[in-house]
């Protein structure tokens, strides 16, 4: 039987150059493999794009004009937010649509597999309803502050009540490994929310070799022609926590990422 690797939380930002960035993709999926003792696999990045960016298109375009990334050539899939990069040595990597959105109370959802572009700035019941319209999957991730106070409450509230939709969690390979995993994830798989995480790369070059450092792995098969629809079919049916992996991030690189983002922050205001 053939493993999934997926790192469900994946920006590529602009200052990174695209081929290092998936042979960057490429040997942190052969690491994990190796460490998770898997023969036969497939590698997956799921796109988390923010608002007015779409890198996604920007790779599907490589494709129509049938033009190389570096070593890695991309051809479509009959879903339409798919695409599959192969290198020289015929490695690949499934690289899924989807958007990050924050919502009015300044938390965030992740829409993988959404190719719509929606506005930040709804409520957050809004946008799970939206996104679960649309045949996406809504992933609340954990992040650097946001849940805490209200935010918090929020986020139980949600993971607690009986929700008409598939609803995830997503740790986040930016959490330190002296800050535990939040209470809420415990609380939440009993309710049978399960853990989607990813990577989360930063908006800095050393970021660069981040992606396929840090998700899950589903141990079965997927139709490559369909990527998203069987991966879709996999995560929804699972009652199960898929077996997660990943490094969290070390003290130095925390505080020098956290200082970077707030000077980005301040900068983009």
């Amino acid at each position: 039987m053939q493993s999934i690797i997926i790192d469900a939380h994946i920006h590529i930002h602009e200052c990174y150059n695209l081929g290092s960035f998936f042979n960057s993709a490429k040997a942190n999926f052969i690491e994990k493999a190796k460490q998770n003792n898997i023969a036969d696999f497939l590698s997956v990045l799921c796109l988390t794009e923010s608002h007015n960016v779409n890198q996604f298109a920007k790779i599907s375009s490589f494709s129509k004009r049938k033009e190389k990334i570096g070593d890695w050539e991309i051809t479509e899939s009959k879903n339409q937010n798919s695409i599959i990069l192969i290198d020289k040595n015929n490695f690949k990597i499934i690289l899924i649509a989807g958007r990050q959105i924050v919502t009015k109370e300044k938390l965030e959802v992740l829409a993988l597999g959404l190719i719509e572009d929606p506005n930040d700035g709804e409520k957050i019941d809004k946008i799970l309803k939206y996104v679960n319209e649309k045949g996406s999957i809504s992933v609340i991730p954990w992040g650097v502050g946001k849940w805490f106070g209200n935010r918090k409450q929020i986020v139980e509230k949600l993971v607690l009540q009986n929700n008409t939709f598939p609803l995830y969690l997503g740790d986040n390979g930016n959490r330190p490994f002296f800050w535990r995993q939040p209470n809420i994830f415990s609380i939440a798989l009993r309710k049978g929310v399960l853990n989607i995480p990813g990577s989360d790369p930063l908006p800095f070059i050393h970021e660069v070799k981040k992606p396929g450092s840090f998700g899950f792995i589903i141990n079965d098969n997927i139709d490559i022609e369909k990527p998203f629809d069987s991966i879709y079919k996999k995560i929804t049916d699972s009652k199960t926590q898929f077996k997660t992996f990943g490094k969290l991030e070390g003290v130095y690189n925390f505080i020098k990422n956290q200082i970077s983002m707030q000077i980005v922050k301040r900068n983009r205001k």
